[in-house]
């Protein structure tokens, strides 16, 4: 297969060009397919075949008008289409064979981060980054496969809202055992970076709560901010979802509905910051994004 390294087309067949290729990878090294594959009618029996959509729609069917609302009122807590949030949720279901459907949860839907906390480990500390400028991954503008690199500036105003909802299944393992959610905000006063600390002491033993705090003012002046997760002196397992960090109007969050806290860097984005970075994890502990235990 011949590689290149760029492409000028002529401008004479630039429409001819555009109708017979498409950009499949527009980040380290340029590639473009083939438009309009044809699909064999065998395909098309296979592919329709194994789609769950059918056996989906017929769960959906029997939905009552009760249970349809309450998908649609968990789906508004995490912004999303109460439809897609059905069918992810069951079509994990049905791929892991886990029986019925889903009772939907205002508190977390689909997948959550988990944290585990096993001997040796005591401590687990996560960082999110958010400084004034960086990059997200999303789908491209009309295109269902590619995805592009989007700088986001983040001029921090305050007040800043942050929060989450948790479930934490901890045990006390040393002297000062404590689950905390918390920002630390940098702002600039008379030529120094001053931080200021807005938290949220967690329950080291509960169900499934939300909760969320509020900093109004710092010394100087607001610039920049991280969100961190530390679970000091404990061990079992730290579940959470729906994380919040508004101000401006905006939820912040990288991942706010926790499908995949852990994503990995790869040369397709290489330039975006992890969603949880660990500042410490040592071994026996870990972190991810899990499909929570029915309740």
């Amino acid at each position: 297969m011949a590689q290149i390294g760029a492409l000028v087309v002529p401008p004479e067949l630039v429409d001819l060009w555009n109708r017979l290729f498409t950009v499949s990878d527009n980040r380290v090294h340029g590639a473009v397919r083939k438009i309009g594959y044809l699909t064999s009618r065998r395909k098309v029996t296979n592919l329709t075949t194994k789609s769950l959509l059918p056996q989906i729609r017929e769960l959906r069917n029997s939905l009552t008008i009760d249970e349809v609302n309450d998908w649609k009122a968990a789906a508004a807590v995490s912004g999303q289409n109460w439809w897609n949030l059905f069918v992810a949720d069951t079509s994990y279901r049905i791929k892991y064979g886990m029986a019925g459907i889903a009772h939907p949860s205002l508190l977390h839907q689909y997948k959550v981060g988990r944290i585990e906390i096993a001997a040796p480990a005591t401590r687990v500390k996560l960082v999110q980054y958010h400084p004034v400028l960086y990059y997200i991954n999303k789908k491209m503008r009309g295109s269902t496969t590619i995805r592009e690199d989007v700088p986001i500036s983040e001029k921090l105003l305050l007040p800043l809202t942050i929060g989450l909802s948790y479930k934490s299944s901890l045990g006390s393992n040393g002297t000062s055992p404590k689950a905390e959610f918390y920002a630390i905000i940098q702002s600039s006063y008379q030529g120094r970076t001053i931080e200021t600390k807005v938290g949220l002491n967690l329950s080291l033993s509960t169900g499934w709560v939300s909760t969320s705090a509020v900093a109004s003012e710092v010394i100087g002046v607001a610039r920049s901010y991280n969100l961190f997760i530390e679970l000091t002196d404990v061990a079992g397992s730290f579940e959470f979802d729906n994380i919040i960090a508004t101000h401006t109007g905006t939820n912040y969050a990288r991942d706010k509905r926790c499908n995949d806290v852990n994503n990995e860097l790869t040369r397709t984005n290489f330039q975006i910051e992890k969603s949880w970075e660990e500042l410490f994890l040592p071994t026996g502990s870990g972190f991810d994004s899990v499909y929570p235990a029915d309740e």
